[in-house]
């Protein structure tokens, strides 16, 4: 099973990286890095079946496509950001990962302005 595999990597990982700060704090943090990003790479092959069943339902309802495609994009960006601000905090870096978190949440609602307006407009002609 994958997550025994990506579980038994993450404690290895975590017991590196405890025993490497105390003499390499620099070589931790690379390999909190390198080792995030495996982890995560592990599981991009999951994400193809998730697709697909969201483009099923897209093409066969009703629902624009590129409504879907904003909230996927939007989803990504969450993982994304959430990725990079857990790393820049075990790097000790919280500042740099607070403002991470802003950049996102900006681009976040950024992306989100064309379907809050189609929302709007969808109340409007109810009313």
């Amino acid at each position: 099973m994958i997550i025994l595999k990506i579980v038994g990597f993450g404690i290895l990982a975590t017991l590196m990286v405890v025993i490497l700060k105390e003499n390499s704090k620099e070589v931790a943090i690379i390999l909190i890095i390198a080792s995030s990003i495996i982890l995560l790479l592990s599981t991009v092959n999951y994400l193809k079946p998730i697709v697909s069943m969201i483009e099923n339902i897209v093409s066969n309802s009703s629902i624009e496509s590129s409504y879907i495609l904003v909230i996927l994009k939007i989803t990504g960006i969450a993982y994304l950001i959430e990725f990079g601000k857990d790393i820049c905090i075990d790097a000790g870096q919280n500042s740099i990962a607070n403002k991470m978190e802003i950049a996102g949440k900006i681009i976040i609602v950024s992306l989100s302005v064309p379907v809050i307006t189609s929302v709007f407009e969808i109340v409007e002609k109810l009313i």
